[in-house]
């Protein structure tokens, strides 16, 4: 693997281990009294005016773009951003945060069963088995196997969509970085439609009063630059320089991430399963880095 891949593969590591704190922001304003479309909503608002101030200022020339891949930048921001989200929160109303959770992380195989037709990448026995080892890593670190809530139709059906959903995201911002789209242009539109999107579902007179405390806007201005441009940018950049089935198995590193802010900071229980689901996905990490991975297909 090459220098430049191993700054994609380190780039890729640091989205998912920032995802991971989502849930502090979240908590935070849940209690305040945020809805989760406002959060989601508002997180990609601070998203929009920061990359368009810097692109008004140094370049205004990212704003053009081909009629084609706007298209495709429309379907990442309403699919793979909006859908995505509204998907995954409404699992999260009739099922368990561990079950949906699980049922997000199916993503991983969506994308690395449609990269093979669409992005012409490679199948590999390592990576196959890197795929399954973090999956599992990801059931045993949510608990989902200990969980005792009952089964919802609709709301597995919600959360496996969601999972889809986020599998184009990253499929789609795999094919229009291989076309030259840079970071700061995906970043923009996609956060643009997607808040646009979102706008008529965020009660902003409510909202607008919840802002006006500052410490409120603070947190929703933290979960904009720290925990959706920064993972963001980072994963669409690691994109651009790995193959998008290393890229999604990678983030498998993000329930680690967040086992491990539920135990610093809630003083969550740490059972067997949480500690064997952090080795497992540990191990498919280093699988999935280490050199000539590449070099044994299925």
């Amino acid at each position: 693997m090459d220098a430049s891949r191993h700054i994609g593969m380190a780039a890729a590591i640091a989205a998912g281990v920032v995802w991971g704190f989502l849930g502090l922001a979240v908590r935070e304003l849940q209690a305040a009294g945020f809805t989760v479309m406002q959060m989601t909503c508002f997180r990609y608002v601070v998203v929009v005016v920061i990359f368009g101030a810097f692109i008004a200022v140094h370049n205004r020339s990212l704003l053009k773009i081909d009629r084609r891949l706007l298209l495709i930048l429309l379907a990442m921001g309403i699919l793979g951003t909006m859908l995505n989200s509204m998907l995954y929160f409404g699992s999260m109303e009739r099922i368990s945060l561990s079950l949906s959770t699980v049922l997000q992380y199916l993503s991983p195989f969506i994308v690395v069963a449609l990269s093979i037709p669409l992005l012409h990448e490679r199948f590999t026995m390592v990576k196959g088995v890197a795929l399954a080892v973090a999956f599992l890593g990801c059931v045993f670190c949510t608990g989902v196997l200990t969980n005792d809530t009952p089964m919802d139709v609709i709301g597995i059906a919600l959360g496996a969509a969601s999972g889809f959903c986020y599998a184009l995201y990253t499929l789609y911002s795999k094919k229009i970085r291989s076309e030259g789209c840079s970071v700061t242009t995906i970043m923009f539109y996609t956060g643009l439609f997607c808040a646009v999107a979102l706008l008529p579902f965020s009660d902003l007179p409510r909202a607008g009063e919840l802002l006006m405390d500052p410490g409120n806007l603070l947190t929703v201005v933290c979960l904009g630059v720290f925990l959706t441009l920064l993972p963001f940018g980072l994963y669409n950049y690691a994109l651009g320089r790995v193959e998008a089935g290393k890229v999604a198995i990678v983030t498998y590193v993000e329930p680690v991430a967040a086992t491990v802010v539920g135990l610093a900071f809630y003083g969550e229980e740490v059972t067997l399963g949480i500690v064997i689901g952090i080795a497992l996905i540990l191990v498919a990490l280093a699988l999935v880095n280490r050199p000539g991975a590449d070099e044994v297909p299925a």
